[in-house]
């Protein structure tokens, strides 16, 4: 569409099906020629992102039909598109689902490499943040992980999920070389490029890390949004905790304990007592035994003592004691 001072273009993604809108966006550029091919770039990158990634429009609407399907009846795309489900909303009952259709994804297809690193993903999360009172031990995970990387060497989120294990066994030089080869595979990946930046600087690499999660944000206005918690701890490493606070506003999980963790925290680190301990308040709600199982939590995620002692210390000036 032509306008008097530059071009819009509107897209839109309908069900063919249904006739319904599922999606649609705006871009706008000036009449300039030196602009007009990266525009054109910027807007193919967008659609594509937004389409066709875990969180994307379209993994979001099958995930939401599939959940209708027996665990039994689902093919292994329904029981991954089960996972991606349950990262959206983290509910008891989507986790349920993701477990028995993934677990039953396996049984079906022993050789499908990603199922089997997805439900190592799965268990890992539930491990790593104590969400459900379900067995899911880290060395099944890691079991299952490893069967990933046997049939599927090449695939960059196997190799993610394998890092993603390999950081909560403390094994941080195995799960950096993940992370790199996860890289190489596909250094220009517009989908996972952010991912993999958050991953590396959680593991340590203070420069690369934030870098490719910057360049991301940049190429990509769908980027995943939890990079900003690897970009907290970047912030919070250096002790410049104005910057690690604005990180905190950029998160979209109030129902998991983390977010009001690493806002109380921040503010806390400021001095701002008053509202820490009114963000305190939330982290309570979130995960009630949280002053006793906190360090722990923590650790799982942040590997270096200097800045968990950090952590500790903002969220007890909010008057969280931390066992």
């Amino acid at each position: 569409k032509q306008e008097m001072s530059g071009l819009k273009v509107i897209v839109s993604l309908i069900d063919q099906l249904t006739g319904i809108q599922i999606w649609g966006d705006a871009h706008r550029t000036n009449f300039n020629p030196d602009e007009m091919s990266s525009f054109e770039e910027r807007i193919a990158s967008g659609i594509v992102s937004k389409i066709s990634c875990e969180d994307g429009v379209i993994p979001k609407l099958l995930s939401r039909e599939s959940k209708r399907i027996p665990p039994e009846k689902v093919t292994t795309y329904q029981a991954l598109l089960r996972l991606y489900r349950f990262l959206d909303d983290f509910s008891p009952d989507s986790f349920a689902g993701a477990l028995a259709a993934l677990e039953q994804g396996c049984i079906n297809e022993p050789e499908c490499g990603l199922a089997w690193s997805m439900l190592a993903r799965l268990y890992s999360i539930n491990y790593s943040m104590e969400l459900f009172d379900v067995q899911t031990p880290l060395d099944k995970a890691y079991e299952f992980a490893k069967k990933g990387l046997i049939f599927a060497p090449s695939d960059q989120r196997v190799r993610m999920v394998m890092a993603f294990v390999l950081l909560f066994k403390n094994e941080l030089s195995a799960g950096l070389a993940e992370v790199y080869c996860a890289l190489e595979l596909n250094p220009n990946s517009l989908i996972f490029l952010e991912n993999i930046g958050y991953l590396l600087t959680l593991f340590g690499d203070w420069e690369q890390g934030p870098l490719l999660i910057n360049q991301a944000m940049s190429a990509n206005p769908y980027y995943n949004v939890n990079v900003h918690y690897a970009l907290w701890l970047n912030w919070v490493r250096q002790e410049k905790y104005e910057h690690a606070y604005e990180e905190t506003l950029h998160f979209n999980q109030p129902l998991l304990f983390w977010d009001p963790v690493l806002k109380t925290a921040s503010l806390g680190l400021l001095g701002r007592v008053e509202e820490a301990i009114q963000a305190g308040k939330d982290i309570l709600a979130c995960k009630p035994d949280f002053a006793e199982r906190g360090r722990v939590l923590i650790q799982h995620y942040i590997k270096f003592d200097d800045m968990v002692q950090r952590v500790i210390m903002g969220l007890e000036k909010a008057g969280i004691r931390i066992a």
